[in-house]
């Protein structure tokens, strides 16, 4: 069962609302339930009744906004009798698979096994003159008359039929084709007393768990907020949250009780410093997942605003998080926010407005910023290509955004995503050729000196087999004798220097709303009876669809319904890498060690596209294309380097002797010396030596 608390100024305790704001969506007209207590200052007095005015029932439903069926709109509204709220939102120009069949919903009710319901942005109840009013209503008993399409209206009466408020709800699309609308909820009094009023609504309801599960889960919480004002100053900019919060955030640790482990049932969200860390004074707040975003935001003309404060959700005193299956897994647990309305003071005669603007659409930063009123608050900023984790340190955002745009240049050239893919990689390669042929070189170079000292560090073990010190000892003076740098084993080091630019590309097409739904290669295999290989570069190629009683899922994956062609072309790319690109053995090894060697390019060929299987074609593709270049590149530079002679180990040791001893093999020596003075003392200075004659003198 959720619960909730309604905060009100000083003059009000708090009390609890969410069972009556639940049972007022399941019920018909709620009449007071409890009334606050009165604060010392005032006399106790009980509190008023008052009884919501039914509406007539209307079989064909309320008339939805917009058309579905046009694609050149943006959004689609269907509303609900429960407090006139949202029953979905659909997005016309969007779809849910290439089929183009069903259209993806952002939202829509949700009912739990109780048949209790989250009903996006519907009035719930109204907390008036310290008595609790339900405003939800249900399908046989409604509540709320619709007036025209998208406005409702609903009137409470005292207990003698007098009418004392009038509540209108007034749903517009945001003109222009720009994604959402806008919500203006107007309180009228009626009465000849002052009204003393907060309303009580729902937000939107949490993004549904994808189908396929690959990558995580990526729904988020994201946020905007403003400084406290000695900070924030001038400036007219609306900050945006850096954590990436993970929806699991709002759901909190998971509580024992007599039904087993549950979560709790009602959530502070804001203010919460612990939950949103620095937002005091929020701006927007929303839900995000991959590719769609639905936010709440103020409503003002961005062209003649004065003050940033002018950017603040006004009329909001708290939001919380409230749960349809608390003994749900985390990943299936139903939530949905909740908003608390400032208490409003409204003169008899006189009407209180609120205005909230709400962004349902792409998570796509062009989309955000052709948009004036959302560009103003920042929130294309929220638009980030970064999985999380251990690797968002190191996903530099203004590499990802600029690989982006290198994307879309691509694209407009050659108008197809999967071409760009592959050229963007060609760009990368190539931009980076000079760190991978250095690398390349070094590592080369130091695996021949490795081989061709394999028999005397074999003689070595063998002799001092039983003495590991003195083993240690005669290592280090081989080496040294041999002039080889230990460093060069680092060869490999600008290859970790460049994993940053791989996790970007990584994370910046996984996230690309530009690939979503849009075919490979001018759309060549589905001209091959409607073939669904790589028809979508956002899902896996199904090269190979599975019949329905064949479908699958696995935690690292979701649902599987088809056989991928791609994953399995990388376990044969990353077996060419294996065979014929690994450097040879460095030294002798142990049967165990050859073993273990063994099973490691086992693991590489085979856990890899395991890994993949259920990644994005374009991902694939991106990785087929990457190691294939890869694969070419350093064949050229072995080639190039058996051309001119750089593996034969009789030019290593004469460039060797020509350069002198590098930066490293400079660092042991000095540190042998300083190692030799505290040992011995100063090594005295030989008497024919420039030193000592000029020590003389």
């Amino acid at each position: 069962m959720m619960h909730t608390h309604c905060r009100y100024p000083s003059r009000f305790t708090a009390m609890p609302l969410l069972i009556a704001a639940i049972l007022s969506l399941l019920t018909p007209a709620v009449l007071a339930q409890e009334a606050a207590a009165p604060s010392e200052s005032e006399p106790a007095t009980s509190a008023p009744t008052y009884v919501v005015r039914p509406a007539q029932a209307d079989e064909d439903g309320f008339t939805p906004l917009g058309d579905l069926d046009d694609e050149q709109q943006t959004i689609y509204l269907e509303f609900s009798p429960f407090g006139a709220g949202v029953r979905s939102i659909q997005l016309p120009d969007e779809y849910e698979t290439v089929k183009f069949e069903k259209h993806v919903t952002l939202q829509s009710e949700q009912v739990n096994n109780a048949n209790q319901r989250a009903v996006p942005f519907a009035a719930v109840s109204l907390f008036l003159n310290g008595t609790t009013v339900g405003i939800g209503g249900s399908d046989t008993d409604p509540l709320w008359t619709e007036i025209r399409p998208g406005v409702f209206e609903l009137y409470i009466d005292d207990a003698q039929g007098n009418p004392q408020i009038r509540i209108e709800r007034r749903f517009e699309l945001k003109p222009e084709q720009r994604h959402g609308f806008i919500l203006t909820e107007t309180i009228e009094n009626m009465s000849d007393a002052p009204a003393r009023v907060v309303l009580n609504t729902l937000a939107m309801n949490d993004f549904p768990k994808a189908d396929s599960t690959y990558g995580g889960d990526r729904r988020r919480i994201r946020y905007g907020y403003l400084l406290p004002p000695e900070q924030q100053g001038n400036s007219m900019r609306v900050r945006v949250d850096n954590e990436l919060l993970s929806r699991n955030k709002l759901l909190g640790k998971r509580e024992v009780t007599q039904f087993g482990k549950a979560y709790p049932s009602e959530r502070l969200v804001w203010p919460n410093e612990d939950v949103l860390p620095g937002a005091q004074r929020l701006s927007w707040i929303g839900f995000t997942d991959r590719y769609f975003a639905v936010v709440i935001h103020p409503v003002f003309d961005p062209s003649s605003i004065s003050s940033a404060d002018e950017k603040l959700l006004s009329g909001i005193a708290r939001i919380d998080r409230y749960m349809l299956e608390p003994l749900a897994e985390a990943i299936d647990a139903t939530q949905a926010l909740g908003m608390q309305s400032t208490q409003m003071e409204i003169a008899p005669g006189e009407s209180a407005v609120r205005r909230l603007g709400v962004y349902a659409g792409l998570r796509n930063k062009q989309i955000m910023n052709a948009e004036p009123m959302v560009a103003a608050i920042n929130m294309p900023e929220m638009v980030v290509s970064n999985l999380g984790g251990i690797c968002a340190p190191c996903t530099f955002q203004w590499l990802a955004h600029m690989l982006i745009d290198v994307l879309r240049l691509f694209h407009s050239i050659v108008q197809d995503w999967a071409i760009s893919i592959i050229l963007l990689v060609f760009l990368v390669r190539a931009c980076l050729h000079p760190i991978t042929r250095w690398s390349q070189i070094r590592l080369q170079r130091f695996s021949v000196q490795m081989q061709a000292m394999a028999p005397k560090q074999k003689a070595i073990r063998d002799k001092y087999k039983d003495d590991s010190k003195k083993m240690q000892q005669e290592m280090a003076k081989l080496w040294k004798e041999e002039g080889i740098n230990p460093a060069g084993a680092l060869g490999c080091l600008p290859m970790f220097l460049q994993t940053p630019v791989w996790i970007a590309l990584y994370a910046t097409l996984f996230f690309a709303t530009e690939l979503r739904h849009e075919p490979a290669f001018y759309g060549i295999f589905q001209s091959f009876g409607n073939w669904g290989f790589m028809s979508d570069l956002a899902a896996p190629d199904g090269a190979i669809p599975l019949p329905s009683m064949m479908h699958f899922s696995f935690p690292l994956w979701g649902s599987v319904d088809s056989v991928n062609l791609l994953p399995l072309l990388m376990g044969v790319l990353m077996f060419l890498h294996q065979k014929y690109l690994t450097p040879p053995t460095t030294a002798s090894l142990t049967p165990e060690q050859e073993s273990q060697q063994k099973l490691m390019k086992v693991m590489m060929v085979v856990m890899f596209p395991l890994m993949m299987y259920a990644a994005p074609s374009g991902l694939a593709l991106y990785f087929i294309t990457n190691s294939t270049v890869g694969i070419l590149e350093n064949k050229w530079i072995r080639a190039h380097m058996k051309k001119h002679g750089m593996l034969e180990i009789e030019n290593i040791k004469a460039e060797k002797a020509k350069k002198g001893p590098g930066f490293m093999q400079r660092m042991m020596q000095a540190a042998e010396a300083q190692q030799q003075i505290r040992e011995k003392g100063v090594k005295p200075i030989n008497p024919a030596s420039k030193e000592f004659n000029r020590r003389q003198k």
